[in-house]
C-alpha cells in the first residue's frame, strides 16, 4: 500500500474503517502518491506498505499496518511486524513481535542516513524527528549497541539508558561496555558515564563467565575512522627493570582538519617516567610538518638496591615540507638528542634506539626561467651519540642550464652560426665544521664557473659540441692543529668536445689546465716519522694539466633458441656489448722538471718530499699515459607468454657483466692497474637479485713487506690474478597468493636500519595480514678484503631473514633475524606469534639474545576505533648507556 495523505472524507463517507488486503501471503498493493499531512505543514511524500493488511480509522485519523509493515519518508525508513500511524499528530508506533518468553524474535527497525537500530518498540514523530525506543539494538560505524530506554533527539542523537555497546558481532560477544547513561552521536562518538568494560574469554571453545576489567567514571569512544579528540586509553605494562607501569597516558586533540596534537607519557611504580608530545599540521599539498619530542627519567631497580641505576635522556625532531609554488620548495628535518643512551622499546621515536647519530638537514630550492636555472640552499648536521663529535655543512649553489643567447631578439638571417652558441654557468659556496675529539676545523670553499659552447651538426646523425670554460675556486681552512689559517685558490680552464660520429660512436675529449695559488703553507720535512725541519711558505703556486678522451659504442647480437622454448620458454637471446676505450695523459709533475718536490739530506741520504703536502691543494699527479678498457655485457631473454598473461611475451634481464682495467705507458713498473669485475642478475625472478664484484691484481708481492712488486702473479706460478677484495649480495623476496586468490605485491627489501625499525614496531598489529599464507624476505651480504697479502682476509658475512607463515586463518608465526656468520652470532633475532581472536588480537614477541633481549605479550581490540585498548606485559634487558 502507498499512502500520501488523508483521503477526502466525502469519498469515504459512512465507513468506520477500511481493510485493504487481508490473509496470509497476500501481496502488497499500492495506490497513487498524494501529499501527506498537509495540515501539519509537511510537504514530504510518505509511502507505506504491508504484507497482510492496512486498517484505516477515520474517526481517530489513524491507521494500522500488519505483517512486514514499512513506512518511508525521505531517507527515513521504519519496518516492523506492526506499525500504528497517528495521522493527526504525525507520529507512529512500531512494534516488534515476541515469543512466549518475552524474547524479541522480529524487532522493529529504524534506519536513516546516520545508521539503523532494532528495538522492541519505536515511537517516532515525523515533524520533529524525535523518537523513543524500548530495548534497542543498533549498529553504527561497526559499533553494535543496545539499551533499555532510548530517546532520539531532533538532531539524530540518541540518549540510551541502561545500555551496552561492542564491536564484536558474535551472538554472545567476547567483550562489551556497559553504561547507565550513553549519548550516541551517529558518525561521531559515544559518551558513556559511568563506564565498565566486560570481557568473556573463550578457552578451547568454552566460554568463561563475564569478567569486569576496566571501570571508569567517564569515557568517550569515536564512531569514525577519522581523527577525533579524546583521552588516550592507557595500557598496563610490565618489564623486568621498571616493574609495572602505565604507558601511553595522555590526550589526543584534533584541533581541526589540518592540525592535531598528542601528549602522552609513561609512569612506573618505581618512579620512572616519560613525557612525549607530537604536533602535526598539514594543508593539502601546500605544506605539512611535525614537531615531536620526549624526555625520560629511567630508574633501573629499586633505589635501595646495590645495582640501582638511573638515566635521563631527551630527543627532539622537527620536520617541515612546503611547496610555495611549482618553482620553489622547502624541505627540512632537524633532529637533536641528549642525555644518556638508554634503549627503551616504549618510546615515541624508535630511531633513537638504533641510531648512533642524529642527522638533520634543511634545503630550499627554486627554479627560474621555466626550470632552466636553479638556486639551492642547504644545511646538514650530524651528532655522534657515543661521543661529542659533530659535523655541520652549509652550502648554497646556483646553476644555469645551457641556453642560447643569440637565438631570439637579434638581427641577422635565420641559420646564422651564432644560433648555435650557448652559455652555461654556476656558482656555489660551502662551509663545513667538524669537531673530532675536541679538535675543531673549519673549511670554506667557493666556486664559480662559466662555459661557452658551440654546437654543430655535421651530417645526418653526426653532431659535435665544443665548450670552453673558466672555473675559479677559493679555499680557506682553519684547523686547531695549525696556528694560522691556510688558504688557496685554483683556476681551471677546461676545453671539451662531445660528439656522435659515424652514427654509432660517442667520442668525448677534454684538455684541462689547472693553476693553484697556495698561501701561508706550513712545511714539514720528515725522516722515518720524525720532523727534520719546519718552515712557512708565505706565497707559492704550481700548475698541472691533463688530457683525456674516450670512445664508446653498442654492439648487438641475437640468437633464436627454439630448442629451449619447450623446456624453459626461452625463445631468443640478445647480447648487448658496450665497449669503452679511454685515454688519459699528463706529465710527471713529481719529477725534477718541475719544482714541486724538494730534497733534504737527513744524514744518511736525500729525502724527497712534496713541498705542498700540508697546503689546501697538495694533489700533484705522477706522469701517466694510460689506456683504459671497459667491457659491459648485457644479456636479455625473450620468453613465451605465461599462464597468467596469455599471448604476451616477456623480456627478462638475465645478466649484466662488466670488466675494466687500464695500462699506463708512462709507468716505469707495474703499468697494469687492478682488474675490476662486477655482475648482477634477476634471471631467476624479478624478486631475486644476485650481484657480485671483485678486484684482482696482475702483480705479485714481496714476501717480507707484502708490497706489490714488478712481477706478474703468473710468473710465481700462482695463477693469472691475485685476489684483493670482493663482495656478493643476494636479495630474495616472495610471498604466497592471498586467500582470495589474488597475488600480493612483495615488499621491497629494506636497508638494515629500516629492518631494525620494523622489529621495534612489531607490536603494531597493523603489520599482521592473515590473508597472506606466507612471506619470505632474505638477504645475504658477503665481503672479503685482502689488500695486505701477508695478513688473513678481513671478511664480513651478514644474513638477514624474515619469514612469516599463516598456520591457519587465525594464527601467524614470524621469525625476523640477522646473523653474523663471521662472529657466529645472531643480530637482533625476534620470534613473533599472532592470534586472531575474532574481535581481539593477541601478539607475542621474543628476542632471545643480544643487547635487545626481551619478551613482550599483548592483547588488544581489532576495531580501529578501540585499538588503543590494549594490555601489555614483558621483560626487557636494556642496552648500553654512554
Amino acid at each position: 500500500m502507498v499512502h500520501t495523505g488523508l483521503f477526502p472524507l466525502d469519498e469515504l463517507s459512512g465507513a468506520e474503517n477500511v481493510v485493504i488486503g487481508s490473509g496470509e501471503g497476500q501481496k502488497t498493493s499500492s495506490a497513487p502518491n498524494l501529499r501527506p499531512l498537509a495540515a501539519e505543514g509537511t510537504e514530504s511524500v510518505i509511502t507505506f506498505s504491508a504484507k497482510d493488511s492496512v486498517l484505516y480509522h477515520f474517526d481517530r485519523k489513524s491507521m494500522e499496518l500488519m505483517g512486514k509493515a514499512r513506512i518511508d519518508r525521505e531517507a527515513t525508513t521504519v519496518t516492523a511486524p506492526k506499525i500504528v500511524v497517528d495521522l493527526a499528530n504525525s507520529t507512529l508506533d512500531a512494534f516488534g513481535s515476541m515469543d512466549a518468553s518475552g524474547t524479541v524474535i522480529e524487532p522493529a527497525v529504524f534506519s536513516n542516513r546516520e545508521g539503523s537500530f532494532n528495538a522492541e518498540k519505536i515511537t517516532y514523530t515525523f515533524t520533529s524527528g524525535k523518537g523513543e525506543t524500548k530495548n534497542i539494538a543498533s549498529r553504527s560505524s561497526q559499533v553494535i549497541f543496545s539499551g533499555e530506554q532510548v530517546t532520539r533527539k531532533e538532531n539524530g542523537e540518541l540518549i540510551v539508558r541502561g545500555g551496552t555497546f561492542t564491536t564484536c558481532d558474535d551472538p554472545e560477544p567476547h567483550y562489551w561496555v556497559s553504561s547507565d547513561y550513553m549519548r550516541i552521536i551517529p558518525g561521531s562518538r559515544i559518551i558513556a558515564r559511568p563506564f565498565v568494560m566486560y570481557i568473556r574469554p573463550e578457552i578451547f571453545s568454552k566460554r568463561l563467565p563475564a569478567i569486569p576489567i576496566l571501570p571508569l567514571p567517564f569515557m568517550v569512544f569515536p564512531l569514525q575512522d577519522s581523527r577525533a579528540s579524546g583521552v588516550i586509553i592507557p595500557r598496563l605494562s610490565h618489564d623486568s627493570d621498571r616493574g609495572y607501569y602505565f604507558s601511553d597516558l595522555g590526550y589526543f586533540w584534533a584541533v581541526n582538519d589540518y592540525i592535531d596534537m598528542r601528549i602522552e607519557g609513561d609512569i612506573a611504580f618505581n618512579g620512572s617516567w616519560r613525557l612525549g608530545e607530537r604536533f602535526r599540521y598539514k594543508s593539502g599539498d601546500a605544506f605539512s610538518g611535525i614537531l615531536e619530542g620526549e624526555y625520560e627519567r629511567f630508574f633501573k631497580g629499586d633505589e635501595d638496591d646495590a645495582d640501582f641505576e638511573k638515566y635521563s635522556s631527551w630527543n627532539l625532531k622537527f620536520e617541515h615540507h612546503q611547496d610555495f609554488d611549482p618553482s620553489s620548495a622547502l624541505d627540512m628535518r632537524m633532529q637533536f638528542q641528549g642525555g644518556d643512551r638508554n634503549y627503551d622499546l616504549n618510546t615515541i621515536n624508535t630511531e633513537t634506539i638504533v641510531n648512533e647519530q642524529a642527522d638533520s638537514y634543511a634545503s630550499f630550492a627554486r627554479t627560474f626561467d621555466d626550470e632552466n636555472s636553479i638556486l639551492g640552499v642547504g644545511y646538514q648536521r650530524s651528532d655522534y651519540l657515543q661521543n661529542s663529535d659533530e659535523a655541520q655543512l652549509l652550502h648554497t649553489e646556483f646553476y644555469q642550464n645551457r641556453y642560447y643567447p643569440f637565438r631570439s631578439g637579434r638581427l641577422g638571417s635565420p641559420g646564422d652560426w651564432r644560433d648555435n652558441v650557448s652559455i652555461t654557468s654556476g656558482a656555489s659556496f660551502l662551509a663545513q665544521l667538524s669537531s673530532v675529539d675536541g679538535n675543531n676545523s673549519y673549511d670554506y670553499l667557493a666556486d664559480a664557473n662559466v662555459q661557452v659552447g658551440y654546437y654543430h651538426e655535421l651530417s645526418g646523425s653526426d653532431k659535435i659540441l665544443f665548450t670552453q670554460g673558466v672555473a675559479f675556486q677559493g679555499n680557506l681552512i682553519a684547523d686547531d692543529d695549525y696556528s694560522d689559517n691556510r688558504y688557496g685558490m685554483r683556476l681551471t680552464l677546461p676545453f671539451r668536445m662531445q660528439s656522435t660520429l659515424f652514427r654509432h660512436f660517442n667520442v668525448n675529449a677534454g684538455l684541462y689546465f689547472n693553476h693553484y695559488f697556495v698561501g701561508n703553507d706550513l712545511l714539514k720535512f720528515y725522516d722515518s716519522g720524525s720532523i727534520l725541519e719546519t718552515g712557512r711558505n708565505e706565497s707559492a703556486g704550481f700548475s698541472t694539466w691533463n688530457f683525456n678522451a674516450d670512445v664508446s659504442t653498442r654492439l648487438y647480437g641475437t640468437l633464436q633458441t627454439p630448442f629451449l622454448e619447450g623446456l624453459t620458454g626461452l625463445k631468443a637471446l640478445r647480447h648487448t656489448l658496450i665497449p669503452v676505450i679511454s685515454y688519459t695523459w699528463n706529465p710527471d709533475f713529481t719529477g725534477s722538471d718541475y719544482d714541486y718536490y724538494g730534497t733534504v739530506y737527513d744524514g744518511s741520504g736525500y729525502l724527497r718530499y712534496n713541498r705542498f703536502e700540508h697546503s689546501v691543494y697538495s694533489d700533484i699527479p705522477e706522469g701517466q699515459s694510460s689506456v683504459g678498457i671497459t667491457l659491459k655485457n648485457i644479456f636479455h631473454g625473450r620468453f613465451a607468454s605465461s599462464d597468467e598473461v596469455p599471448g604476451a611475451e616477456r623480456t627478462v634481464h638475465l645478466l649484466s657483466l662488466s670488466a675494466s682495467t687500464s695500462y699506463n705507458f708512462a709507468a716505469d713498473q707495474m703499468p697494469w692497474s687492478p682488474l675490476l669485475i662486477t655482475a648482477s642478475s634477476t634471471a631467476l625472478s624479478p624478486n631475486f637479485l644476485l650481484s657480485a664484484g671483485a678486484l684482482y691484481d696482475f702483480y705479485s708481492f714481496d714476501r717480507l713487506s707484502g708490497e706489490r712488486i714488478d712481477r706478474f702473479q703468473a710468473e710465481d706460478g700462482k695463477g693469472l690474478l691475485r685476489f684483493m677484495s670482493g663482495y656478493f649480495n643476494m636479495s630474495f623476496n616472495m610471498q604466497g597468493k592471498n586467500r582470495n586468490g589474488t597475488s600480493g605485491k612483495p615488499e621491497a627489501l629494506r636497508a638494515e636500519q629500516a629492518i631494525f625499525q620494523e622489529r621495534f614496531s612489531a607490536d603494531d598489529f597493523s603489520y599482521v595480514d592473515y590473508d597472506v599464507p606466507w612471506k619470505l624476505r632474505l638477504s645475504l651480504f658477503l665481503r672479503s678484503e685482502r689488500f695486505d697479502p701477508l695478513e688473513d682476509a678481513e671478511t664480513t658475512a651478514l644474513l638477514n631473514a624474515s619469514v612469516k607463515v599463516a598456520l591457519s586463518k587465525n594464527w601467524q608465526v614470524g621469525v625476523n633475524t640477522g646473523y653474523d656468520i663471521e662472529r657466529n652470532e645472531f643480530v637482533f633475532p625476534m620470534l613473533q606469534v599472532y592470534r586472531d581472536l575474532h574481535c581481539w588480537q593477541m601478539g607475542f614477541q621474543w628476542v632471545p639474545s643480544g643487547e635487545f633481549n626481551s619478551y613482550s605479550f599483548q592483547i588488544g581490540l581489532k576495531a580501529s576505533q578501540f585499538d588503543d585498548i590494549r594490555f601489555k606485559t614483558g621483560g626487557k634487558t636494556k642496552g648500553w648507556t654512554e
